[in-house]
Parts: structure tokens; C-alpha cells; sequence
């Protein structure tokens, strides 16, 4: 199939939002997409592009995504990576469990506004075909879920899910119990709490009450992020931490860019499971404290290559 990628790199500079390694992502991460694996069709929006339609804006990002997408069919692979200033949003329709959209900010964040995760799955996951891969790398914060995809897996050894549109809640009832998981520690947790063959969890129990009206409404959240196509998103940190800007080799990079980069470089046919896991390694050993997350359309085999 073909392959196709969209690279968005912003460092802002020159005002007050100014970050260092964004725009050294980009070039890193497309350096190893286009040589290791072979994308040759790409398209750069960086703040130090000349070219005005090359700027990474509101309506450039926009467009970007509508170019990946378009044409897409069975058999082929795409990939986002976007490097730069995540935030949060009022969640204006309801759908998002702690009442905050996730979203990246544009170039022209101040004029144009934040492009909210909602949008952001309208033009990148909506029109996917099945059988069409998308992989999608977010080194911002609160990027743990900006794909808005309804499966999250938290893997070392064991593969967990958890349903994103109610993970908040379940983060906040059951902390304690997934700490162990959370923290990356090989303790096996309870199987009944979460179950990755049919992706559903008694969250009834967990959520202390409610039972079937709370399941419902979960299910519901679910349905409607559930996508055919393989979408599989990687992000610097959870939705409530936020993304280490690290110093390496003196280049300023981000976190979740760097540690991609070493764990592929160092063996590029890994299965998922292993790559989240090397990458939570590599994160622990250069002490950032972000929880690299995985998360999927609908639930897949974690043993899968990369």
C-alpha cells in the first residue's frame, strides 16, 4: 500500500509559549520513519518553514490532515507525529468523562484557537478505511488521549486496557489498585478488573454503584470512538502529567520523540508490547517521570509487529 506522513514540529519562538526540541522532533522521528521504514511521501509544517502554506496554523494542520487522509485505502499505512503544546478545553458536547477536551495548539493558537481532540479524530480517523493503518505519535502535554480513541493499553508483560472514555473516572476510583500497574511494576493485577479479549470491565463495581445506567452510558462513549481501521497512537504522557522537555546529546528533544527513536533504532522489529515497554525503560533510566501511553480504534493483538 502506500505510505504516507504528516510531520508537525512547533517550537513557537519568540513568544511566551516558546519550547526548544519540537522542531528537532520532527526532523529526528521523520529521519527514522522515512529511512527505517520506508515513507517517502511526506509533508513538513514547522514554524521555521518560508513557505506561508507550510506553517504549522490552525488551517495548515487542518489541511495537513485532510491531505494524509484523502485517498486512503486498505493496505495503507499512515503516520502523524505532532511535537509541540498540548492543553484542555471546556468540553463543550458532554462527551469527555473529566469535562475537558484534550487539543493541540496551533501556531496561531491565540487568533485561531486550540484544534480540540474532537476535531482532530473528525479529520485523521473518520475517514479511514479499514484495513488502512494510522500511527499517530503526540509529544505534548495532556496528549494521552488526544486521538480521542477508546481503548488505551497499558502493557509491560501483561496487556491491559482500559477504556479511555471512562478512564478518568476508573484512574480515580481503582488508583490504588492499578498504582502497581500504572508505575509500570510487573505486579499482575486482578484479571476480573480489566479484560483485554473483549475489552470490557466491570466498571460498575469500581465506580461504586450506578451499575447498568453507568455501563450503558460507557458503552455508548465507546461505540462512538470505535473505528475498523487500525488507528494506534502513541502520546508523551497521560492526560494529566506533563511532557519533559529533555536536553539530549545538548539538542533539545522531547521525551516521548527521544525514546522512540533510541528503542527503534536499537531493534525495529519489536511487537507493541515490547516497544511501550522499552520505551517506559528508556524514559525511567533518563528519570523523566511521563508514563508513555499506547492507545487504539479497537482492541488489538499487542503482539503484533510494529
Amino acid at each position: 500500500g502506500n505510505k504516507k506522513a504528516l510531520f508537525i514540529g512547533i517550537n513557537y519562538t519568540g513568544t511566551k509559549a516558546e519550547l526548544k526540541g519540537c522542531i528537532n522532533d520532527v526532523k529526528n522521528v521523520s529521519q527514522l520513519v522515512c529511512q527505517r521504514f520506508g515513507f517517502q511521501n511526506c509533508l513538513y509544517l514547522t514554524d521555521e518553514q518560508q513557505d506561508s502554506n507550510k506553517k504549522p496554523t490552525y488551517n495548515n494542520i487542518i489541511e495537513g490532515m485532510k491531505w494524509l487522509v484523502q485517498g486512503a485505502k486498505s493496505g495503507d499505512s499512515l503516520f502523524f507525529h505532532y511535537s509541540g503544546h498540548g492543553g484542555t478545553a471546556r468540553d463543550a458536547d458532554g462527551d469527555e468523562v473529566d469535562g475537558y477536551d484534550e487539543t493541540i495548539l496551533p501556531l496561531d493558537y491565540e487568533t485561531a484557537g486550540q484544534i480540540l481532540d474532537d476535531v482532530i479524530y473528525e479529520n485523521l480517523v473518520t475517514p479511514l478505511p479499514q484495513g488502512c493503518r494510522l500511527t499517530a505519535i503526540f509529544d505534548s502535554c495532556h496528549s494521552g488521549t488526544v486521538l480521542d480513541l477508546p481503548y488505551t493499553y497499558q502493557c509491560d508483560g501483561q496487556v491491559e486496557v482500559i477504556e479511555n472514555d471512562v478512564r478518568k473516572e476508573v484512574f480515580k476510583k481503582a488508583f490504588s489498585i492499578v498504582g502497581s500497574l500504572i508505575t509500570g511494576d510487573q505486579a499482575k493485577i486482578a484479571s476480573s478488573l480489566l479484560s483485554l479479549f473483549d475489552g470490557s470491565i466491570n466498571f460498575a463495581q469500581l465506580a461504586g454503584g450506578g451499575g447498568a445506567q453507568n455501563s450503558a452510558a460507557n458503552q455508548n462513549a465507546i461505540n462512538k470512538r470505535k473505528h475498523d481501521a487500525d488507528v494506534i497512537q502513541f502520546s508523551g504522557c497521560r492526560d494529566n502529567q506533563t511532557s519533559a522537555d529533555a536536553k539530549i546529546n545538548n539538542e533539545a528533544t522531547g521525551a516521548m520523540s527521544y525514546a522512540l527513536i533510541t528503542v527503534l533504532n536499537q531493534n525495529p522489529n519489536m511487537t507493541y508490547t515490547q516497544l511501550l515497554s522499552s520505551i517506559r525503560q528508556v524514559m525511567k533510566q533518563k528519570n523523566f517521570s511521563q508514563i508513555p501511553q499506547l492507545s487504539t480504534s479497537h482492541p488489538m493483538n499487542m503482539n503484533e509487529v510494529f
